[in-house]
């Protein structure tokens, strides 16, 4: 039997599993929906929705499994987390992989396999929707996308119920050793790293509620002339003031972060298409009213910023990855520094068969 290896992101996944509270809630009444129609459709003896959870795998919801849990390294869903398509077993008997498998050769006697992964808020594949059958079977491409479809339910499910946790939620749940890799120190907001990581989950998040997202960049304008002119520990006093600022003007779901030495990403989830431009004005109107510097003979001086913003529809996940998607909003910044001071500059993401 070949043991399923752990996720490179491991200990992030767990961490991320044991915060949804889905491992010690009660029974889900929409989840076992699930598993009926699943059951109902495909005629399988065997259905279920399985997390995993350290060195075991939990069933959630299950119909005609005959334990509630089983060793983790010999699951057949802990090789479906490892891919992004589903996991398909057609004769485990013959199988090198699962042929000697205790869950083979003994009960359930598991002859044929097909488990899609499940991925939560936080981008994490949690565990895995499989129907499992005890004789020998071909799963068609029809098959594979109504299990596919199911699969999505599924993570709608678990998103709405598990998964509404804030930006300071996440930020609070963070392991101390990822600080330095996601949190910018100067601002104490998510450095370029993290927004990316940030991005991502809210895109899973538009697919699985069937929402949009604002995405902006936006950069200090002048800042040359700022640092030249008033130094670097100035400057830096300017950002953290723009971070502050920009923070507290957000909603709790909005994500800020500092991506380099004076410019920002912004994520507003739930934004309609025609809202992106006029909130990326509001960004300019925060930064211009609250953000007030004098310089040593007591002179006001101007802080604006430029932005660049775009904006994503439910599928864009299908289609693009974060860090394109950042440097589509980066490139409309820079089309906005172009053309002055504080403007907003919109560009629409291409069709899914054109170059961003």
């Amino acid at each position: 039997m070949k043991k399923a290896e752990l996720p490179d992101n491991e200990a992030a996944r767990q961490k991320s599993l044991e915060s949804m509270g889905i491992l010690t809630s009660d029974a889900d009444p929409e989840l076992d929906r699930i598993t009926r129609v699943a059951q109902r459709i495909f005629g399988s003896e065997i259905v279920a929705i399985s997390l995993l959870d350290n060195d075991r795998q939990f069933f959630k919801s299950n119909i005609n499994q005959p334990t509630s849990e089983t060793p983790r390294d010999i699951s057949f869903c802990g090789h479906a987390i490892l891919g992004d398509k589903t996991f398909v077993v057609e004769d485990a008997e013959h199988d090198e992989r699962f042929h000697d498998s205790p869950l083979v050769t003994g009960i359930p006697n598991v002859r044929a396999y097909a488990g899609v992964p499940l991925t939560n808020p936080d981008g994490f594949k949690i565990g895995a929707l499989c129907v499992v059958d005890t004789q020998t079977r071909h799963f068609s491409e029809e098959d594979l996308q109504i299990l596919e479809d199911l699969g999505h339910w599924a993570e709608t499910a678990i998103a709405l119920r598990y998964g509404a946790r804030t930006p300071q939620q996440v930020l609070d749940d963070l392991d101390p050793a990822k600080h330095e890799l996601l949190i910018d120190p100067m601002t104490r907001t998510w450095n370029d790293v993290g927004m990316k990581e940030f991005l991502h989950r809210e895109l899973i998040n538009a697919r699985l509620k069937h929402d949009s997202l604002a995405i902006y960049r936006f950069e200090i304008d002048d800042h040359e002339r700022l640092l030249q002119t008033y130094g670097k520990d100035t400057v830096n006093r300017i950002v953290q003031a723009i971070a502050s600022v920009i923070t507290s003007s957000l909603r709790d779901r909005d994500v800020v972060g500092r991506v380099d030495e004076c410019g920002f990403a912004c994520l507003m989830p739930g934004v309609r298409q025609e809202q992106t431009s006029f909130l990326g004005f509001k960004l300019c109107d925060t930064v211009r009213e609250q953000c007030r510097f004098t310089d040593m003979e007591g002179d006001p001086v101007r802080i604006t910023i430029s932005v660049g913003a775009t904006w994503a529809d439910p599928d864009t996940k299908l289609h693009f990855k974060a860090n394109r998607i950042l440097e589509h909003a980066a490139n409309a910044m820079d089309q906005a520094k172009a053309d002055g001071f504080e403007n907003v500059v919109y560009r629409a993401l291409p069709a899914p068969d054109q170059p961003v």
